[in-house]
């Protein structure tokens, strides 16, 4: 399974755009390259946002980046100029294993 950690630094963006951004990032849930998905604030610095998306494979990741609807959220959020920081790792776990 590959896991797909993206953190965004949200201190620069009003609550009702966080939230927007937030729903939108949930809403890629639905795609069919996801294996799991979940958007959560971060418990120590409440101004961070982040996801964390289960792919089965990296073909699965590779549709998930260049999908028609995971590619305007992106954009919006780099027009938004929220950082992140992205991180990608491959282990062994079974995707049966996922809740």
């Amino acid at each position: 399974m590959i896991w797909h950690v993206v953190r965004f630094d949200c201190s620069e963006v009003e609550e009702g755009t966080r939230r927007e951004v937030e729903a939108s990032l949930a809403a890629l849930a639905d795609l069919e390259e996801v294996a799991w998905l979940r958007v959560a604030r971060d418990v120590e610095e409440p101004t961070v946002t982040g996801l964390l998306t289960v792919f089965t494979d990296a073909d699965a990741l590779a549709r998930y980046r260049v999908h028609p609807e995971h590619v305007p959220v992106v954009e919006r959020i780099r027009a938004l100029g929220i950082p992140t920081v992205r991180l990608d790792i491959a282990t062994d776990d079974d995707p049966a294993d996922l809740p």
